[in-house]
C-alpha cells in the first residue's frame, strides 16, 4: 500500500533515474547518444594543411591534385583526374601536404618519369626533379599544395 508521502518518492526516484544518463561521473556518461549532439568526428579540416596527390593509371597517364582540404579527399581528387583524362584502374602514387611537386618525363623515353616533392619551394622541387631525372627531361607537372 502506497502512502500518501511514499507516491512523490517512488515517481521520483523512477524519474532520477533515467536522467543519471547524461550526468558527468555516472557510468552512463557519453555512452548513450541524444539527438543533438552528433555522432563521429565533426571537426573541420586543418585551414593551415593543403594536401595534393598524384596517382596513375594503367596507361601511364597521371593525375595530379594540388587542393585537397583531407589526405582522403586529395587522393580522391587525383584518381579522379588520371581517370578524367581516359585512364583505368588508377591507384595513388603519392600523397603530400604543404608541399611542391615536379613531375618530369624524358623526352627519349616518356615511360621514364621522376616525381620529386618538397616543402622547400618550387624552384628547389624542379631542381631535383630534373637532376635525377637526367639531362634529355621536362618538366610535365608542377604546382604546390600550400594553404
Amino acid at each position: 500500500m502506497i502512502t500518501r508521502f511514499g507516491a512523490p518518492i517512488v515517481v521520483g526516484l523512477l524519474l532520477s533515474t533515467g536522467a543519471s544518463a547524461q550526468q558527468p561521473g555516472s557510468v552512463e556518461y557519453n555512452t548513450v547518444f541524444l539527438p543533438g549532439h552528433g555522432v563521429g568526428d565533426t571537426r573541420s579540416p586543418d585551414p593551415r594543411i593543403r594536401w595534393g596527390a598524384l596517382a596513375r593509371g594503367d596507361d601511364r597517364a597521371l593525375g595530379y591534385t594540388l587542393v585537397g582540404r583531407t589526405k582522403d579527399e586529395a587522393q580522391a581528387l587525383a584518381v579522379a583526374d588520371c581517370e578524367s583524362r581516359g585512364s583505368r584502374n588508377c591507384v595513388v602514387l603519392e600523397t603530400f601536404f604543404n608541399s611542391c611537386i615536379a613531375v618530369t618525363a624524358s623526352l627519349s623515353d616518356p615511360s621514364n618519369r621522376v616525381a620529386m616533392m618538397s616543402p622547400n619551394g618550387l624552384r628547389s622541387v624542379r631542381r631535383k626533379a630534373m637532376k635525377e631525372c637526367g639531362a634529355d627531361c621536362e618538366i610535365i607537372y608542377e604546382g604546390c599544395a600550400v594553404p
